[in-house]
């Protein structure tokens, strides 16, 4: 009985449900990665690269100098504006 009550205790302190790593919420960060990408907008990955070679889309490769990969970045207001553009065309 008395680890049942130090069980309730300890979760009675928390304030907040545990958020995992790319959980934002309502906030959109400036900056995504390819599955951070997918989640918030439901564009698949090889979609997305199409529009970056295209030049629709923002992003930046980060790695080190002579380094063969490295970590894509995608400028998420950039998705939002292109996805904004595509509304504005289909009511036209």
């Amino acid at each position: 009985m008395n680890k049942q009550h130090t069980t309730r205790t300890a979760n009675a302190n928390k304030t907040a449900a545990p958020v995992a790593p790319g959980e934002n919420g309502a906030i959109l960060p400036e900056f995504g990665r390819v599955g951070d990408v997918q989640r918030i907008f439901g564009i698949k990955r090889g979609y997305l690269y199409n529009l970056i070679h295209a030049g629709t889309i923002k992003s930046v490769c980060l790695r080190k100098p002579g380094a063969a990969t490295g970590c894509r970045l995608i400028h998420l207001q950039s998705v939002r504006d292109f996805l904004h553009r595509q509304m504005t065309e289909a009511r036209d």
